[in-house]
């Protein structure tokens, strides 16, 4: 995991990417997310798919998204299972495809920078970013990207909280 607080900054034309291992969310969205994320964990750190309700969710459940976390731990692949009304205003329809059919190569490496460290430690984070997304530079996001287990404890999938703010200039 290395520090708790890390800002990235993967290429010149995109906002640094700050994760936040602390998990000092500021958006009333992702600390809901994160307490009922963390209501729901098992003895293995992580609650599975099938512990989750959306009815638990009905104050954000707008910005939760559901991926599959597909192939080994070589190469994963990422399958949009579920988004939420708040991901698809910015993104437009990405359930049931995955990350490079609709992220260009560039921003897909900035999603993997957030999927990758939470399924090898099967520990959530928090990330903030300005978004770099079909020229919407204007807005700021947080997210939370929490792990889902399966019945042999492995993540499985990811259970994500986005949120998308103007930026103050």
């Amino acid at each position: 995991m290395g520090l708790a607080h890390t800002k990235i900054n993967m290429q010149p034309r995109t906002k640094p990417l700050e994760i936040d291992w602390n998990l000092n969310f500021t958006q009333p969205a992702t600390k809901l997310a994160h307490a009922y994320w963390r209501a729901h964990c098992r003895d293995t750190g992580m609650p599975a798919y099938k512990d989750l309700q959306p009815s638990g969710m009905r104050g954000f459940i707008a910005h939760i998204g559901i991926v599959e976390v597909r192939g080994d731990d070589a190469k994963k692949d990422y399958f949009i299972r579920l988004a939420g009304s708040r991901w698809e205003e910015v993104f437009g329809r990405i359930a049931g495809k995955h990350l490079h059919e609709f992220l260009s190569p560039e921003i897909e490496e900035r999603w993997r920078a957030l999927f990758d460290p939470v399924c090898a430690s099967a520990k959530p984070l928090c990330a903030r970013t300005g978004l770099s997304f079909q020229e919407k530079t204007w807005l700021m996001s947080e997210m939370f990207v929490a792990p889902l287990g399966d019945s042999a404890n492995a993540v499985s999938k990811l259970f994500l909280c986005f949120t998308a703010t103007k930026q103050h200039c």
